[in-house]
């Protein structure tokens, strides 16, 4: 079953999918977003495969040709949302002093396609609305606003600045090697993101990548401007940001965070954010 949603005249559109099996072309139209709400998907998208799960997205445009393949004992459930080419440019340039080229990468072949968890980027708190309101059927006020489709590509263009200012410092000669690698680093940046909380060695990391610990740290650090260990210690940090701002007590997210003492997680904090935890909180 694949039912729209929504589409307007200018390609904006909302569908919505359920199958236990599928193997079909999957065009990408504008900026295209095909979000796994339950189960999982396979995308073949320029000769390249990504397996999406639940709680994940890839991202295509015009330029990227796809298949998708289903083949699962439950049922599938998935989002796919496109934006037009016109609201992607108008966002691009207005946010960006280099709107030209972010408009550029963004909607020619030059596009970097990949796949993202929602918990780690801008969009994902969008499409994890939009999926509740499908679900619920509350819906018809909420996408009759062409705002919703603006307010979308603010999320793209949020997260995918970062991959193109990033992906911008590869330097190796070819081209997919460049892809290949950063898709590496992007994905072990996911794993520390979801671990925060947990010590992961370089050599877990490293592994992980497949590549040697010191190129690896290299290679980290040169894309990211912060080595592995330096960000580990930022996301938990940020993590214990949060914390204190849901109420909990300084010395209890010292504690959750790893932080043998008050002074020692003081410092941290102080040395990530610019003040310390109490000065925070005021």
């Amino acid at each position: 079953m694949n039912q729209t949603i929504f589409l307007d005249e200018n390609n904006n559109a909302i569908r919505f999918s359920e199958f236990n099996k599928l193997e079909a072309v999957t065009p990408f139209t504008g900026l295209g977003i095909k979000y796994v709400a339950s189960g999982e998907e396979t995308y073949y998208a320029n000769d390249k495969k990504f397996s999406v799960k639940e709680g994940e997205y890839i991202i295509g445009n015009d330029f990227t040709s796809s298949i998708v393949k289903i083949d699962h004992s439950q049922t599938v459930q998935g989002l796919c949302i496109d934006i037009s080419t016109e609201i992607i440019s108008e966002v691009a340039n207005y946010y960006d002093l280099n709107g030209t080229d972010l408009t550029e990468f963004l909607l020619s072949d030059q596009f970097f396609v990949n796949r993202y968890n929602i918990k780690n980027t801008t969009l994902g708190y969008s499409l994890v609305e939009i999926n509740q309101s499908v679900k619920t059927r509350n819906y018809d006020n909420q996408f009759l606003k062409e705002e919703l489709f603006y307010s979308l590509a603010e999320s793209i263009i949020t997260d995918q600045r970062f991959i193109f200012n990033h992906l911008n410092k590869m330097d190796f000669k070819k081209v997919n090697t460049n892809e290949e690698v950063f898709r590496i680093l992007l994905k072990s940046k996911e794993l520390l993101d979801l671990h925060a909380m947990k010590n992961l060695s370089l050599e877990e990391i490293s592994q992980g990548a497949g590549i040697s610990k010191y190129h690896f740290i290299r290679l980290f650090k040169n894309v990211f401007g912060i080595s592995p260990y330096q960000y580990q210690i930022r996301r938990r940090l940020e993590n214990a940001k949060l914390e204190l701002l849901n109420g909990v007590s300084i010395l209890d997210t010292a504690f959750a965070h790893g932080y043998g003492d008050l002074a020692t997680f003081s410092k941290a904090f102080k040395q990530a954010f610019g003040q310390a935890p109490s000065q925070f909180i005021k």
